[in-house]
Parts: C-alpha cells; structure tokens; sequence
C-alpha cells in the first residue's frame, strides 16, 4: 500500500512567530555550519574533484527532509564541485573567501534587503554609498566619485560602456541609435567588452581591439594610431579602455598614457581593474595605478584578490552625475527624495553585498590587505623560481601580479597534456589559455597557503 502524503510543514522551512521550533531552526543552522567546515573548508588534501560521474536530477513529489537533504548535499553535491580549498589549484582568478566572509553571505541571506530602494534597505544605502567613496579615493578618482555594487566585472564593463554612450550621445538614452561611435580596448583585454558593444547597440564590429607587447600591455603607439584611423574613416571614438590585470597575464596596462590618450581624443576613460586592482594595496604596485584619477569610471572585484566570497564587483565613477545621467531611472513606486541604487544601475533586486564587504574590510583592515595581496605575491614569485629551475618548463612572459604563465619545453609534451598529467597526479591544476595564438599553462596564485 503506497504511503500516504506526508503534510507540508511550516514550521520546518520558517521561524515561527511563537519560538516554538527556534531550537530546529538553530539545529538546522548548526548542521549547515559543520557541512561547510568539515566537507568545504576541511578539503584541503582532497582531490581538485572527487566524484566526476554525471549528476541525474530528480524534484520529489513531497518535500524531503532537510537533514537528510544535507546528508545528500555532502555525499552527493559537494564531492562533485570544483575543490578550490586545495592549495595546489591555481587554475583561475578564483580565491578561496576569508571565513567572516562565507559567514556575512548567509548572514546577508538572512537579513534579505533589498537594494532596489533606500526604503528596502536603509542601513546597507547608507553603507554602500560610504563604500564606493571610500574605494574611489582610495584609487584617487577625486572628492565627487561615487559607485555602486554590481553582480560580477562583467556587467561593471557593460555599464560603464553605457555610461560612456549616454555621456556621448545623451540623445540615445531616449531615441535610441548609437551612430558611429567606435571604442578601444587591447586585444588582451576582457570579452565583457564585446557583450558590452552588443548591449548598448553600438556593435561587437565597432570595438576596436589595440595590439599588446608579449606580457599584454597595450601598446600606446598602436592605440593613437587606431582612433586616429577611426576618425579618418568618419567614426566618433566615445571610449577608450586601460585594463590593470589582464585576464591571461595578469598586465597593466600604462594607464596614465592611455587615460591622456583618452582626453586627447574626448573619449571616456574607463579603468578594468576587475582583477589587478587589490594591487594598489602595496607599494609595491601602487605605482602602476597612476592615471586612475584620470578615469572616468572603473571596474574592480573584491571577489577576486581580496578574499571576499562572491559576488561582490563594483563601478566606480569620477562624478556621481554620470550615474544619474547615465542611467536616468525613475522609481515610481519609491520615494524619489532619497537615494535609490535602483536607479543608478542597471539592477533592480540586488543583495546587499555591502554588508559582506563592510565586513571583509573591518576584519582585515588596510594593513591586513597588503599583507594578503603581497603574501600572493611571494608565493607565485616562489613558483616562478621553480619554473626558473625547471629544464622542461619556461615562462611565457614576465609576470606583474601574481599571475604565472609557463608552458612545456618537451616537444613530445604539450602544454595541454603536462596539465592533464598534472591535474592527474594531483600536482597542480592550471588552467589553459590561448595566448598570442598558443595554449599555454596559466597559475593565478590567490591560496594564502598555496606552495
């Protein structure tokens, strides 16, 4: 005889109004806290993935137990995912998160605000907007800068693009059409741009991607020459892009030259620094990022090389105006009198990311930053040594973050197969990029205790 359907219960999936089942509740929160801790942190040793069989989906007619819905996540799920707690994966710009940070995202799922409006979330308006202040400062965009949290480097790349059509040609924003306008960015830059020139309808076809040397920094030279032929074939160049931590190899770009270029031209000057910007953190490398104050706008990802669990990307803008006017949103139902992020970016419901950056920066300080981003780079110069020393392994370029490229010496050996190899033994597992029309082996060393 088949079971009969088992109710739905409230009290398992909410909080009661009369505390009755709070002490689940807790139960349940404790469970989550020793899945993370002994089956996601406590990984370190383990394979880069343990369980590559195919993953079969079933949605059952009544609703499972959690705790035996856990026990599946831990024997199932997570032996399935990308184990970026070894210390020996490198393969991406993907950091393992500081601690407070894993525990500020579920405590921002918790509260669940709504970054839509001032009034869905008071406090995190408040925060965010002290934030993006205080990051714009701090890469010198001026006492008037201004910004806002974004889902990734990627939809940073694309608003700050539309901010620049908009600032170009204000018309656009209500009859559309982008005319002929053209951009420049280096061919080494992100492929968020191209998305970007879909986006705002000025075309894939009008980026204009500038040659770079053999380490990825764009070459000024070329670029000048580039707007110039633009303008020559009656196009309007509108934007012009410096990226500081090239996808592959980690470059900056000159990006004092660039933004003078940009000026020179009047084209907007837009700074990606989605990857590299953490660098600034260290004297070491805040030389590099002279010319900031010279952007118009700029993309960087505490997600990345800050430690800080995903997402949390900002834009950041010299003059909080280009926000308004860029994206020049109403709110009807919202009073209009406060400040609304809803209407300064092109997200509507948005986490309050802020609270998890707030708290990544109270917990590390400045000083704990440098000591992170210059430990990362101890470490991948450690590895660059070891390449040095390797008779069957040589650099690509010279690298400038913490961002290794290297590939086989072995002609019997291709680069793909040593990194098969590698993954194989549970070495190391790289990544494998194209560059300059080779497959080469990309380490981005972002574990604090990778060796």
């Amino acid at each position: 005889m088949p079971d009969s359907p088992r109710q739905f219960s409230l009290n398992s999936h909410f909080l009661n109004p009369d505390r009755s089942n709070l002490e689940d509740i807790r139960k349940l929160g404790y469970a989550f806290v020793d899945l993370i801790v002994d089956s996601v942190l406590d990984t370190q040793n383990h394979p880069f993935v343990k369980d590559e069989t195919a993953f079969e989906l079933h949605i059952p007619q009544q609703g499972q137990e959690l705790l035996e819905l856990l026990s599946e996540v831990r024997s199932q799920i997570l032996p399935r995912t990308v184990n970026f707690q070894n210390p020996r994966y490198m393969g991406h710009m993907d950091s393992v998160p500081t601690a407070i940070t894993i525990w500020a995202d579920a405590l921002v799922s918790a509260v669940n605000n709504n970054m839509l409006s001032y009034e869905l979330a008071p406090i995190f308006t408040e925060m965010e907007s002290q934030l993006m202040q205080w990051f714009g400062h701090f890469f010198g965009m001026g006492k008037d800068c201004f910004g806002t949290l974004t889902s990734g480097g990627s939809l940073a790349n694309i608003s700050g693009l539309l901010l620049a059509r908009n600032w170009k040609c204000p018309e656009s924003k209500n009859v559309g059409g982008s005319g002929n306008l053209v951009a420049f960015v280096s061919d080494a830059a992100h492929t968020s741009f191209e998305k970007a020139m879909n986006v705002i309808g000025t075309g894939k076809d009008n980026l204009v991607r500038v040659p770079t040397n053999d380490r990825g920094e764009i070459l000024i030279e070329e670029l000048e020459i580039a707007i110039q032929q633009a303008i020559s074939q009656g196009k309007t160049p509108f934007f012009v892009a410096a990226i500081a931590g090239t996808t592959v190899t980690g470059a900056i770009d000159p990006i004092q030259a660039v933004g003078v270029i940009a000026k020179r031209y009047d084209c907007w000057f837009h700074v990606d620094a989605a990857y590299g910007g953490a660098g600034i953190f260290t004297p070491k490398l805040k030389p590099l990022f002279q010319g900031c104050e010279l952007a118009d706008s700029m993309t960087f990802n505490p997600q990345k090389w800050l430690w800080v669990a995903r997402t949390c990307a900002m834009l950041i803008v010299k003059d909080r105006q280009h926000l308004v006017d860029g994206f020049a949103g109403e709110l009807p139902y919202m009073d209009d009198r406060t400040l609304n992020f809803g209407n300064l970016n092109l997200q509507g419901t948005r986490r309050t990311d802020s609270l998890k950056l707030w708290m990544a920066m109270k917990a590390m300080g400045i000083e704990g930053c440098r000591y992170l981003v210059e430990r990362s780079l101890d470490l991948s110069h450690n590895l660059r040594q070891w390449v040095d020393a390797s008779s069957d392994l040589e650099l690509v370029c010279e690298p400038t973050l913490n961002i290794i490229c290297l590939q086989s010496t072995d002609p019997q050996l291709s680069s793909a197969a040593l990194r098969q190899q590698w993954i194989d033994e549970g070495k190391l597992w790289l990544s494998l990029p194209l560059w300059k029309g080779d497959r080469i082996l990309k380490a981005v060393v972002l574990h604090p205790y990778a060796g």
